[in-house]
Formats: C-alpha cells, structure tokens, sequence
C-alpha cells in the first residue's frame, strides 16, 4: 500500500510590527505549556479574557494552515505540519501564531501551546521589551486520561504516540524545567487565574 499523499505547507506571510521608540510599557508575554489534555487552552482562554489581552495559540494557527490545505483536522496532521511550519523557519512561525491572533508589537499577550525549547528565543526577540515568561500546567496522569476520555480522545495508544511525538516530547522535560511558574491543570480555572494575577502584581 502506498503512502496517503500529503500537501506542501503553504509559505507564511507576515510583516512584524515595529516597536514605539522609547515606549514605556508595562507589557507582558505569557506562554504556557503543558501536556495534552492538561488544561491549558480553557485556562488561556479564561486568563487572557481576565487580563484584557490578546491570546494567541500554536494550535489555532497550525490549524488554521491545515484547513488551507484542505486536510482532515487530525492529530496526525496538525502534528505533521506544526513540524514542518517550525522547521522550515521557526522565527516566521512563531510570527504568524501572533500575528493570526491580532497581536501587535508593544501589546500584551496569553500564548497557549508552547512546545519546543527552540521557539523560545524567537518569541522574546518578537514580545520585546515585555520579558516572555513560560508558566508549566501539570496534571495527574489519570485526571488527564479521564479528560481526554470524555472528549472522545481516550485510546491508550493513539494518545502514547501523540505524546511520543516531536511536538510533545520536550514537554515534561526541558520545558517544565524552563518554566517560570507552574500552576495545576486540575485546580479550578479561577484560582490559578487569581494565582497568575498575584504573581504578575508581586514582579515574580
């Protein structure tokens, strides 16, 4: 049987804003990572709505590319091409996932999704003068199986392979280890917003 064919990923268009000279903002960038299922898009789309900012996601953008290219809205492919996007040029990826928000330079943003220790860098060279900070969403393995269960994404093994994916390996590893705070994926979205606003308002 031969392979299924797949489409080339379209080339990303994007002009990056430039910065106010001499601004002085009191701006900040939020990206959160986590593993699948953890929490992080209901708690993103909460905080940023709390926060009066711009949420930009990783995943909405690769999405947004796969039904371009007129694919099926699958693991498989948003994983595929989210890879190819990054590869191919991850300064340009990463601009596009703000950008496709609205996001304009000097603004405040939420980003949900970050999944590769390489991006890092681009971003804060994007978010500039605000200081990206990376905040890790942890979950009880079984809280999040449950989770996944009830969305119809429950099987064992398609979610090892998801997870033993590129895009979801550093996850646990590096990028919890980067991470500027951690908050938990099973506490009630409203206390981990008020805990993010504290935080925020101490200066970390």
């Amino acid at each position: 049987m031969g392979h299924p064919r797949t489409r080339a990923v379209p080339p990303i268009t994007i002009a990056f804003p430039s910065p106010t000279v001499g601004r002085v903002t009191m701006a900040f960038a939020l990206a959160f990572t986590g593993k699948i299922g953890s929490g992080k898009t209901t708690l993103t789309t909460a905080l940023a709505r709390e926060l009066g900012c711009r949420r930009a996601s990783f995943g909405d953008y690769v999405r947004h590319v796969v039904n371009r290219l007129g694919l099926d809205e699958n693991r498989e492919n948003l994983q595929r091409v989210g890879t190819e996007l990054l590869e191919r040029d991850r300064l340009e990826f990463c601009g596009a996932v703000l950008s496709h928000s609205g996001w304009t330079a000097g603004e405040s943003v939420v980003l949900d999704g970050l999944r590769h220790e390489e991006t890092i860098e681009p971003i804060q060279g994007i978010v500039q003068p605000a200081h990206l900070e990376i905040i890790f969403v942890e979950i009880d393995e079984q809280t999040r199986l449950n989770r996944l269960g009830i969305r119809g994404d429950g099987d064992r093994r398609a979610l090892s392979l998801a997870d033993s994916h590129s895009s979801e390996g550093q996850v646990s590893f590096i990028l919890a280890q980067r991470a500027d705070l951690i908050v938990r994926g099973d506490d009630p979205v409203e206390a981990n917003i008020e805990y993010i606003k504290n935080w925020i308002d101490r200066g970390h």
